[in-house]
């Protein structure tokens, strides 16, 4: 007899839709959609049999999901517009009762991570802030969906380079080491990515090994 694993529960919860019917959806979609396509996109069709966030919950991803369908590229690269990624925070903001942290943008919403929303914000937490800012009517719907302005970053003057180095004794702040044998850096303590600026104070000498494994990250 088939299915010997298969239990039968009397009170197992019902399936309205099965998996079967949501792998349908998604290849009736791509026919149309020619090509991967997004959460968002999906859910704009008004032919789907349910929303994107069931497939999700049944699936365990959308990647997972798009999988069972033979998509196996395109999805990574997907770049999030500000609307979409906007639309997204709202959606888990109001499913949770609370501004969301990273962890929960990844288990609610569409999971979209944390890293789009710290490349256009900066931080989850200031995204957070212009969405509260819009809702409360203090700036437009132009100026939540504005970019924030790049700056042009400049290379350090020499002269002000040597200056930190002289100022850290010629060591990284961090390991301790010196000359020869590690190349000496002058690193941003608050990352220029994230709006430190270059003045002295937020300067520091790193060897070029610690330096690498800094990243973005405030230290």
């Amino acid at each position: 007899m088939n299915g010997e694993n298969f239990a039968f529960d009397l009170y197992a919860k019902r399936i309205r839709i099965t998996n079967a019917e949501m792998i349908a959806s998604l290849l009736k979609y791509y026919k149309i959609h020619k090509g991967p396509f997004t959460t968002q996109e999906y859910d704009r069709w008004s032919g789907r049999a349910c929303t994107s966030q069931a497939i999700y919950r049944r699936f365990g991803s959308w990647r997972k999901a798009l999988q069972e369908i033979g998509i196996t590229h395109g999805i990574q690269a997907h770049t999030y517009t500000t609307q979409e990624l906007l639309d997204n925070l709202e959606l888990v903001w109001r499913e949770l009762g609370y501004p969301p942290g990273k962890r929960m943008l990844n288990r609610y919403g569409y999971r979209i991570s944390e890293r789009p929303y710290i490349n256009r914000w900066g931080s989850v937490t200031s995204a957070c802030r212009q969405l509260r800012l819009f809702k409360e009517g203090k700036i437009t719907e132009h100026e939540l969906l504005a970019l924030p302005e790049q700056r042009a970053r400049k290379k350090l003057p020499l002269k002000l380079r040597w200056n930190i180095m002289q100022r850290d004794n010629f060591q990284c702040v961090k390991c301790g080491n010196r000359p020869p044998g590690i190349r000496l850096e002058v690193d941003h303590i608050l990352p220029w990515s994230r709006g430190g600026s270059d003045d002295a104070s937020n300067l520091q000498t790193f060897c070029d090994k610690c330096n690498a494994g800094k990243s973005n990250q405030y230290e």
